[in-house]
């Protein structure tokens, strides 16, 4: 259990550091702003890999019962998640995290209609997606750490990039999107992503979700999403 938990702070702490102004600066003078984002992307898969395999290996100390109710909370959010995962990633984003260095064109927004943090989002959701049927204590520790610090990203995130940015052009370029999603979209202040990076994005993470259900999940974590069934 000490070396999960461990494993699990060097990964919280890896995504913290980053994201501080000075550190990102420094690292993107030296790398250049797409090899920043290809080491980070690297560097996160790696301790992401890391820190399931300790969570398989932990021992197992149950919390609660999870009851089919549970799995079906998985299944319900989890191709949002990955739908807004998938599509974010290909999505230039000045009002949040972005893994790509495209300008950004508030008239055809892509991902960023549905939400302003398409990415935190998802991994928020497939934190606490995950979270009621884990009930012990690991699952608590990993699912539960990861949706709250995606949720906290968001805030902190937001409050970082409108103070770069300043009031009259956060306003300007956050107009035609939300911060819960799909919020904008249903009260018709931006229309509905057409753009083919965000639909093949979206489309992708679809596609991860249906694999995941086909045996995906069971291969890669040993547990199968549709046991319950």
């Amino acid at each position: 259990m000490a070396r999960f938990l461990l494993v699990l702070a060097v990964f919280l702490i890896a995504h913290v550091i980053p994201a501080m102004p000075a550190a990102r600066r420094g690292l993107q003078a030296r790398l250049g702003e797409g090899g920043f984002i290809a080491a980070y992307s690297a560097l996160s898969l790696l301790l992401f890999a890391w820190l399931i395999r300790e969570a398989l290996l932990a021992p197992y100390v149950p919390l609660w019962f999870a009851g089919p109710w549970g799995y079906w909370v998985a299944l319900l959010f989890m191709p949002l998640s990955l739908l807004l995962l998938g599509a974010g990633a290909l999505a230039p984003n000045p009002l949040s995290i972005a893994f790509v260095t495209r300008a950004y064109d508030p008239a055809a927004p892509g991902a960023v209609a549905i939400t302003r943090h398409p990415i935190l989002w998802g991994l928020g959701l497939w934190g606490l997606a995950h979270l009621p049927a884990n009930g012990h204590l690991v699952g608590l520790a990993l699912f539960g750490s990861l949706g709250v610090f995606a949720l906290i990203g968001m805030a902190v995130v937001e409050g970082r990039r409108r103070r770069v940015l300043g009031d009259g052009q956060w306003r300007e370029l956050a107009a035609g999107t939300s911060f819960l999603p799909f919020g904008a979209l249903l009260a018709r202040r931006a229309r509905w992503p057409r753009e083919p990076l965000t639909l093949l994005g979206g489309a992708a993470g679809l596609a991860v979700a249906a694999l995941l259900l086909a045996g995906g999940h069971l291969w890669l974590f040993q547990r199968n999403p549709l046991a319950f069934l």
